[in-house]
């Protein structure tokens, strides 16, 4: 039936607008092209003509997609188009600044293929029960996510994703334990900057000559991240979480008391590190799209800007603009969204996991069960060998040599068997903690303090491009580019094809 007021034969003209957030993804009926033939079929009934259609897949669980601000733009430009049609309420709103910008500023009324409410006051009223749901559930999820981390910490676990330098995430026991490869550097650092007689630009190089390495770029330890390293309580055995401390489950590297010798170097008062004083949370993770050189911030009438350093000069670089620190925020909580992925899909991606630990270890079974049989034959060739000998069939010399290779073969095969007892979970645990981190980026990243931001954006973030004021290229570090999703929300990479879990 077509909407009151429309003449017949004559079709009002709207837009489409399809949303999949990372959540949904998976579910069936939630799909782009699912919604968008659902809302074609709904346009046809209701005597309504798209002219436009604008899909995109992320969280709306705040204003500023790109998606819709284009179609808002196009609804200011074409002021003869004044309905929105979605699948459902929450495809287009999930709060209630997008729900004002349409209707009460623009004009606009929102049709739905599942719950279209009349435009009635008591469709008013069913509609901002319906937005005040969708913003309970996220303030809820947001809670949830929190009070997980908070557990985790205050019970004195690792609640932020990638062991530090020094340690390594033990997945079984859920606990960071110490690297014996990179913890004698930790502990160096720790002692020489307690001195007071080095820099952080000169002690990141002295690290470097001695062998230490960035463990997933390869290259020198940036001075920046040293300043992270030598401020970081997890190495006197202390959890920092929301700026409390929890006595740790791990094993400390350096002593609570070299840890506080190294903080009282970082006081302004005391000399080479006046630097330290003022800590910005994107400062160190963008480079200008123009020249190349690194983006500086710096603090005036209350705001913090970026610009670049025009480090090979002014003539090499045609930027002139300051970037607002808010407007680069919201910005990589975009990128941090892109990666967010909801409680179905980790069930989904765990579950995956887990029936292929499954299938390895049935393969193992089947394994370790021809090596018992190997076992027992060895068994019975010894046997047959000892019997020749105290026959007298074989001699002294040829019995101790086939009894040591038979010794060789039979040792070879136990190894070999008691690896494989082990259970194959390492893969299930690793994605856990993989797809755990990555939901919760954007939620630990957004009203964090400037040293949490900095630590989810060294873990998850490298080589972010700002141009003009936007940040127009970057890099997910290994492996949580894996986790990007296309336009409609499913994951770009075949998840096991290109990612070894175990490394």
């Amino acid at each position: 039936m077509a909407e009151s007021g429309t003449q017949p034969g004559k079709r009002t003209q709207c837009v489409i607008y399809a949303r999949v957030s990372t959540k949904e993804q998976q579910e069936e009926g939630y799909s782009i092209p699912a919604q968008l033939k659902a809302v074609r079929a709904f346009c046809d009934k209701e005597g309504l003509e798209p002219v436009e259609e604008f899909v995109e897949a992320q969280s709306a669980g705040k204003a500023g997609r790109k998606g819709f601000g284009r179609m808002v733009a196009f609804l200011r430009e074409q002021s003869e188009v004044r309905v929105v049609v979605a699948h459902k309420l929450d495809r287009l709103y999930r709060n209630f600044a997008d729900q004002v910008r349409l209707e009460e500023e623009l004009g606009i009324r929102a049709r739905y293929v599942v719950g279209d409410v009349p435009a009635s006051p008591q469709g008013e009223l069913l509609r901002d029960v319906q937005l005040s749901v969708a913003k309970f559930y996220l303030g809820n999820l947001r809670e949830e996510v929190k009070k997980g981390m908070e557990e985790k910490a205050s019970q004195g676990g690792w609640a932020t994703g990638r062991a530090p330098l020094g340690y390594v995430n033990d997945k079984r026991a859920r606990r960071l334990v110490v690297d014996p490869l990179q913890a004698p550097f930790v502990r160096h650092a720790f002692e020489r900057y307690a001195t007071g007689l080095v820099s952080l630009g000169d002690l990141a190089d002295e690290l470097h000559e001695r062998g230490l390495q960035h463990l997933r770029s390869g290259h020198k330890v940036h001075k920046s991240s040293l300043h992270l390293l030598l401020q970081n309580p997890v190495y006197c055995g202390l959890i920092r979480y929301k700026n409390r401390l929890y006595r740790g489950q791990h094993e400390a590297i350096i002593s609570p008391e070299l840890f506080e010798r190294v903080q009282r170097t970082f006081e302004p008062n005391r000399n080479g590190n006046m630097e330290q004083r003022h800590l910005f949370a994107l400062r160190d993770f963008l480079w200008c799209g123009d020249c190349g050189c690194k983006i500086t911030a710096e603090r005036h009438r209350g705001h913090v800007y970026y610009r670049c350093t025009k480090g090979k000069g002014k003539e090499a670089c045609s930027q002139r603009s300051y970037s607002r620190e808010e407007d680069l925020m919201e910005q990589v909580e975009q990128i941090l969204a892109s990666i967010e992925i909801g409680p179905d899909l980790i069930a989904a991606l765990v579950e995956e996991s887990r029936l292929l630990d499954q299938e390895a270890q049935q393969g193992n079974d089947r394994e370790r069960e021809s090596l018992e049989r190997a076992i027992g034959e060895n068994d019975r060739k010894a046997g047959r060998l000892l019997d020749s000998y105290l026959e007298g069939i074989v001699d002294a010399d040829t019995y101790r040599r086939k009894a040591e290779e038979l010794s060789r073969e039979r040792f070879t095969f136990e190894q070999r068997s008691e690896a494989l007892a082990n259970p194959t979970s390492e893969r299930t645990a690793c994605v856990e903690e993989l797809a755990k981190t990555a939901a919760s980026a954007r939620i630990r990243f957004t009203g964090a303090s400037v040293q949490e931001q900095r630590e989810v954006l060294a873990t998850v973030l490298s080589n972010a491009t700002l141009q003009d004021q936007e940040l127009v290229d970057f890099q997910l570090k290994s492996p949580y580019e894996v986790l990007v999703k296309d336009s409609e929300g499913a994951l770009c990479y075949e998840w096991w094809a290109i990612l070894d879990l175990n490394q």
